[in-house]
């Protein structure tokens, strides 16, 4: 049996996700949108069948997580924010494990880039990290990532691109 590796990068408005075979070979690459649903419950259920659509196409052998943010600090995200993506991330890492039977293992994304050799200058403040994620990934795969109608990237696409590093860190770990 081919194994094959699920990475998430978890958020209440859209979650990133891909699944990469034992090699790297990427699998497939999306997102779960989710800024639309109001109630964190039925995002839940959203995150879970999209969870149980994967795996009956794909019957992944591993579950790799964007470690949560572990601390509050001034100027980025409040208290109230962490703690519901610290909840939400705990709900969808148990529907991990209660819909793939596998235990996912949590990465934080600074290992996770630094493991693969990505190298973030944070003192250069011309472009997000975001952005140099992305462009990172965008060399390591042949993707065609979704647009809006303006030929611009959709925000979506950082998470998709987070979920493929967290992946691919999990494969080298």
């Amino acid at each position: 049996m081919t194994s094959r590796t699920l990475g998430l990068d978890i958020s209440t408005s859209c979650t990133g996700y891909c699944i990469l075979e034992s090699d790297g070979k990427l699998v497939e690459l999306g997102h779960i949108k989710l800024d639309k649903i109001e109630s964190f419950s039925a995002k839940c259920i959203a995150v879970k069948e999209k969870l149980i659509e994967l795996n009956v196409k794909y019957q992944m052998t591993a579950v790799s997580i964007e470690q949560n943010l572990q601390a509050f600090r001034p100027g980025l995200s409040s208290a109230s924010t962490i703690n519901t993506l610290a909840r939400f991330n705990g709900a969808i890492s148990f529907i991990c494990f209660d819909v793939l039977n596998v235990e996912p293992i949590f990465i934080n994304a600074i290992k996770s880039r630094s493991s693969l050799g990505i190298k973030i200058d944070y003192k250069d403040k011309t472009r997000s990290t975001k952005d140099k994620i992305y462009e990172w990934v965008s060399k390591q795969i042949e993707f065609d990532w979704p647009k809006s109608r303006t030929g611009s990237l959709k925000t979506c696409c950082y998470d998709m691109a987070d979920s493929y590093v967290i992946a691919r860190s999990a494969i080298l770990m």
